[in-house]
């Protein structure tokens, strides 16, 4: 049931983004024809920064190393507090940030033929960044 629900809502997307258009030439016959909205994408100033193809690559991205967010948030709490509290509170704490980047994943990857390219939903674009940062604070 599920999967049908799923399949028809893609097919209402699909077809529901077609417009209808007619012209009347004068006499009784009309000329239907299907048209897909215009593209809102600047030709002259397109670089992959600005392209959905960077929107799709950020959402992959970010779902497969969504879980990096968990050692990032041990190595902060434990360079701020304890290593015995960034254990414990560090990985509560980076669970609930790791479930946040991979939803942002999932929304991007959804959502990429939608325009905002260039703006990523969390900062630092990928979690391999927040955990590259994070880790290399602590040991060094």
């Amino acid at each position: 049931m599920k999967s049908l629900i799923l399949i028809l809502s893609v097919l209402g997307l699909i077809f529901g983004s077609l417009t209808v258009g007619y012209s009347y030439d004068g006499d009784d016959s009309f000329d239907y024809t299907f048209s897909s909205p215009p593209m809102q994408i600047d030709r002259d100033n397109i670089s992959f920064v600005n392209s959905p193809v960077n929107k799709l690559e950020r959402g992959i991205i970010n779902m497969a190393t969504f879980w990096m967010e968990i050692p990032a948030e041990i190595a902060k709490v434990s360079k701020e507090q304890d290593p015995a509290v960034g254990v414990t509170v560090g990985a509560v704490n980076g669970a609930i940030i790791s479930a946040v980047r991979g939803a942002t994943g999932v929304y991007d990857t959804v959502t990429f033929p939608v325009a905002s390219y260039s703006k990523p939903a969390m900062k630092p674009e990928y979690a391999w960044q927040a955990a590259d940062e994070k880790i290399k604070a602590w040991l060094w």
